[in-house]
């Protein structure tokens, strides 16, 4: 049975993912700020109060799994505030890079042990991450930390890789949640194709910056 590992898991992508993976066998461990009826529902093994932000609490929800094997650790929460040059906010930068950078590294860090061969991390990153694929601008604070994000997969792929652990990174798109306002393609649809992705990750593909289809995106 494979073990899985969200955060972000109480709504949108990460709750998504959570309902793909269980209903296709998968046990899914959760890590939220704070559950839902809908993640109630799934009756995975939730883990509330966990911001990624804060190491203590990531680094007790590890140790209350004990020393369950991970086999896919989704890195999945996320924040963006939007902004442009006429209008950043260094606090909001800030507040971006502590999630969608330092989050994704102190929950690996914190369940680094818990990686088997062949066990894969995945982080939720965006194609607004690319510099070379940047020719609209504005975002600064969600794209610099979303790049930022991208080198902690890169770098992450080249320590692990003694473990055989795989690592990527998955650009979604735009998803249908809370963070867009609703518009894009609904979350569910997007879980199973990330899904499809994640089931077909090697060691041939470890540190590679993918769409949710499975294409390459430049860095």
């Amino acid at each position: 049975m494979t073990h899985v590992l969200i955060t972000g898991a109480d709504s949108g992508l990460g709750l998504a993912l959570t309902r793909v993976f269980t209903d296709a066998g998968s046990t899914v461990a959760a890590l939220c700020r704070q559950s839902t009826p809908e993640l109630d529902a799934l009756a995975p093994d939730i883990h509330e109060g966990v911001d990624v932000t804060n190491a203590a609490a990531v680094y007790r929800a590890a140790a209350e799994m004990g020393d369950r094997t991970i086999d896919v650790l989704i890195n999945n929460a996320g924040i963006m505030i939007e902004d442009n040059i006429d209008r950043i906010d260094i606090a909001a930068v800030r507040a971006q890079f502590e999630v969608n950078a330092l989050g994704p590294l102190s929950v690996a860090l914190a369940f680094r042990k818990r990686f088997r061969r062949g066990s894969r991390v995945v982080n939720i990153s965006s194609r607004l991450g690319s510099i070379a694929d940047n020719a609209s601008g504005e975002d600064y604070g969600y794209r610099m930390s979303k790049a930022a994000q991208n080198m902690l997969t890169s770098n992450l792929s080249i320590d692990l890789a003694k473990d055989e652990v795989i690592v990527a990174a998955l650009h979604p798109g735009i998803v249908a949640t809370g963070m867009t306002g609703g518009k894009g393609t609904p979350a569910d649809e997007v879980a199973r194709d990330l899904k499809a992705v994640i089931d077909t990750l090697d060691a041939s593909r470890s540190g590679q910056f993918l769409d949710r289809f499975g294409a390459r995106i430049p860095w």
